[in-house]
């Protein structure tokens, strides 16, 4: 049986599309070779968000231009309790400014964090250490990855190997 990681991801730009397409490119692979099933039930904009539905196929980009609703982040937070989500990992893709101050709010929700969204290098000094002690505290990771801005792929990469990693650890943990 294979492991099953929940990707909720914020923000469908340039990085955020290549991580899904570099996910559903390596899924069947994955499947095989590392029994992980990466799967990411919702999807968001900085307005609409698509939420998984039981048996659709992965077509992810009609799939949120069909049927991507208005949400704010406690509907989220609701559909991963309401659907019995395990590890679930949050990926920032956004570059918004209001959602870094939403992360010790997913943490403590039971989200691991992966974040390239570069304004939180504005945020205040201990800001991030107490988002990543918070993650410790719960048994969650948080990572944020800093790469050189406009390298979509090069951030696909990166945090697909991070999702990766978490996954490794949650499978050795069940």
């Amino acid at each position: 049986m294979n492991h099953k990681i929940n990707i909720v991801l914020f923000g469908i730009g340039k990085a955020g599309s290549a991580l899904i397409n570099k996910a559903v490119k390596s899924r069947k692979e994955l499947a095989i070779e590392e029994q992980i099933d990466i799967r990411f039930p919702v999807i968001t904009n900085s307005t609409l968000a698509f939420f998984e539905k039981e048996g659709a196929k992965y077509s992810w980009e009609a799939n949120f231009i069909q049927f991507s609703i208005p949400f704010k982040l406690e509907n989220v937070v609701d559909y991963v309790y309401a659907n019995n989500l395990e590890n679930v990992v949050a990926v920032d893709a956004t570059g918004s400014s209001e959602f870094v101050k939403e992360y010790a709010g997913l943490v403590k929700s039971g989200f691991n964090l992966l974040s390239i969204n570069e304004n939180l290098k504005d945020q205040h000094p201990d800001f991030e250490s107490e988002v990543l002690r918070t993650a410790l505290n719960r048994g969650l990771d948080y990572n944020f990855i800093d790469l050189p801005k406009g390298n979509d792929k090069a951030a696909a990469h990166e945090l697909f190997e991070a999702i990766l990693a978490i996954a490794q650890k949650t499978k050795a943990v069940a």
